[in-house]
């Protein structure tokens, strides 16, 4: 049977990611539900809503010896997931939506899912989303928990943004640090069609969904890189070439997606959270031209540095690669 699709659902404190997420329940009473939460919340869930439950938990995390935070465990999520599979051996729900703690950092819960041998036989990470409060989006960059919610974030819903003054250099600040997520004002949402909506490994209008043309990151330690290659590549060399990235670099690159022409006859999707990659995803066709692309954002590191390794490794044609930024 397919697995099922989980949503992350995170936001600063106030952010206003409760208030979403029954909008979100509300509007898919139809469907089946189940959502984990962290946290009570401001706004509070309708237990009766139908073919939905809401659990609560207590926030239990192993710190692994050694390990980095990223890497550690969410004990109470692996708690919560596999009682989920005993209730439900058929696996008929539509979604799992898991409500994070205001200081939460993605991670650890992604790390815990994939790492488990029984999660990651039931479930997938279908996206990451993310709340970010309009008024008070500075101030979030000066959280380091905050800011990591805003740069890990496949989608990121704006709230308030009806008593706020400037949406767009709202858009511009959080878009110079994470140019993968769709950024989008919650007042746009049709909540009816919003859990159906494409995940972010590519989008219906070009190969991968990035904002790199509109914005530049302009942070002094986070930056992004784009590379777009014609021809095929070794699957096995680049496999090799990320892994040893990653367990150099793992903390400090931030996010990884990209398509691939692995001389294969359809595309492969990838797409990873620091060093916690998910598991590649073949695409039906070709959206465009036959073109690789990757997209990485990273801190502290030179540029350089990350394009040489890879040409490198990888063995490409410099003639081939037909745009660098």
């Amino acid at each position: 049977m397919a697995k099922i699709p989980i949503i992350i659902l995170t936001g600063f404190l106030g952010s206003g990611k409760t208030t979403l997420l029954s909008e979100i329940l509300r509007f898919n009473a139809n469907k089946k539900i189940s959502v984990i939460i962290n946290e009570f919340g401001e706004v509070g869930l309708d237990n009766s809503i139908i073919n939905q439950e809401i659990m609560h938990t207590e926030e239990k995390t192993l710190l692994l010896q050694g390990g980095c935070v990223c890497c550690n465990k969410r004990e109470d999520l692996i708690e919560s997931l596999r009682d989920i599979i005993d209730r439900v051996p058929d696996k008929s729900l539509d979604y799992i939506i898991i409500e994070t703690t205001g200081l939460a950092n993605p991670a650890p819960i992604l790390f815990s899912i994939q790492s488990d041998p029984v999660l990651q036989h039931h479930f997938f990470i279908k996206e990451i989303l993310t709340c970010i409060d309009c008024l008070n989006v500075a101030l979030h960059l000066k959280n380091e928990e905050a800011l990591s919610q805003m740069m890990l974030a496949d989608r990121i819903i704006l709230t308030k943004q009806d008593i706020c003054d400037d949406i767009k250099e709202c858009e511009n600040l959080i878009a110079s640090h994470n140019i993968l997520a769709q950024i989008i004002p919650e007042e746009n949402l049709d909540f009816s069609r919003f859990l159906d909506s494409k995940t972010p490994y590519y989008d219906s209008n070009r190969g991968v969904n990035y904002r790199s043309k509109d914005y530049a990151s302009h942070t002094n330690n986070t930056h992004s890189l784009s590379i777009v290659f014609k021809g095929g590549i070794d699957w096995e060399a680049f496999c090799v070439w990320l892994s040893a990235l990653l367990y150099k670099y793992g903390e400090d690159i931030l996010r990884i997606k990209g398509i691939l022409d692995t001389n294969e006859e359809y595309p492969v999707a990838i797409n990873g959270v620091q060093h916690i990659m998910h598991p590649p995803t073949h695409l039906k066709e070709w959206l465009e031209k036959r073109e690789s692309e990757i997209i990485i954002i990273f801190r502290n590191l030179q540029k350089e540095v990350i394009k040489k390794s890879f040409e490198s490794f990888c063995g490409l044609d410099k003639k081939n690669i037909i745009e660098r930024t």
